[in-house]
C-alpha cells in the first residue's frame, strides 16, 4: 500500500472511531460543562427513536448557576421545548411513570441554596404532545421536640419513631428549646421537600420512584433524620412505604 493511501486510510479509521465515540456518548447522557444533557429514546410511542435533551446557559461564563433551563424532544425531525426553572446540575432520566406503556421523561434542578433541595419535573410526549406529570407529594409526616431532648416523627398510618437527640443538648439549651430537659414551648423539626427523587425497581412493584427527604432540628444546619419513600403510579401517586433513619454522625 502506497503511503499516500496508508495515510488516507489511517485518517479514515480514526474518523470512524471518533463518530463511533460521539456516538456512545451521545448515548450515555453525556454532559459538557453541566450545561447539556442528551439520551435517545422513544418518549413518544411511535416506535422510533427520539432525541432527549435538557440545555442550559449559565449565568455568566464559567458560572455553575444556569439561568435559563430547557428540556427538548425531537421526534419525526420536530421538536418540542419546555422551559424550566433556574437552577444548578440539572439530572435526567426516562421511564415510564404513569404505566401507560410509554416512557416518560423525569428532570430534577437543584436549586439556589445551601439546603440541596430539587425542583422536580416529569413530562409525558406520547403522540407527539407534551404533558405535565404529576411528581409524587412530600410524605405525610409530623415530626416535633419532646421532653427529655426527644424528637418525635410521625409518618401516616405507622408507628411514630422517637430519636434521643440529647448530644445536641447544649446547643439546644442555648438556643432556648429546652431547660433542664423540658421543652419551653412546643416545637416542630424542619421537614424539607425532596432533595432526590429517582428510578429504581422494587420487586414485586415494578418501576417506582425513590424520593429522600431530611428531618432538621434547630436550622438548616442540623441535620436529624432522613425518610426515604417508595411511591407508585396508580391513577396518581401512591405511597408504598417510607422508612426513617438517622443521618450519619446524628445520635
Amino acid at each position: 500500500m502506497k503511503k499516500l493511501d496508508l495515510l488516507k486510510y489511517a485518517v479514515l479509521v480514526i474518523s470512524l472511531f471518533l463518530s463511533y465515540q460521539a456516538v456512545e456518548a451521545h448515548d450515555k447522557n453525556f454532559q459538557v460543562d453541566g450545561t447539556y444533557i442528551s439520551t435517545k429514546r422513544d418518549v413518544t410511542g411511535d416506535q422510533k427513536i427520539d432525541i432527549i435533551q435538557v440545555q442550559g446557559l449559565p449565568y455568566e461564563e464559567g458560572s455553575k448557576f444556569l439561568k435559563k433551563i430547557e428540556l427538548s424532544v425531537e421526534s419525526n425531525r420536530r421538536t418540542i421545548d419546555v422551559p424550566l426553572e433556574a437552577g444548578y446540575n440539572p439530572d435526567l432520566k426516562v421511564a415510564d411513570l404513569n404505566d401507560d406503556g410509554v416512557q416518560d421523561v423525569l428532570v430534577t434542578v437543584l436549586m439556589e441554596g445551601r439546603e440541596r433541595l430539587i425542583s422536580s419535573y416529569a413530562y409525558t410526549f406520547k403522540d407527539g404532545k407534551v404533558k405535565e406529570l404529576e411528581v409524587p407529594p412530600s410524605v405525610p409526616v409530623m415530626a416535633q421536640f419532646l421532653d427529655g431532648y426527644k424528637a418525635e416523627i410521625i409518618i401516616e398510618g405507622q408507628k411514630p419513631v422517637v430519636m434521643d437527640v440529647s448530644s445536641r443538648k447544649q446547643a439546644y439549651d442555648k438556643l432556648g428549646i429546652y431547660q433542664n430537659g423540658k421543652l419551653n414551648e412546643p416545637t416542630e423539626l424542619l421537614v424539607d421537600p425532596y432533595s432526590s427523587l429517582d428510578f429504581k425497581t422494587v420487586f414485586g412493584k415494578g418501576k417506582a420512584l425513590i424520593g429522600i427527604q431530611n428531618v432538621k432540628g434547630s436550622d438548616e444546619r442540623d441535620p436529624i433524620l432522613e425518610i426515604k419513600s417508595v411511591w407508585k403510579y396508580n391513577n396518581g401517586w401512591q405511597l408504598v412505604k417510607a422508612q426513617v433513619k438517622p443521618v450519619k454522625g446524628s445520635k
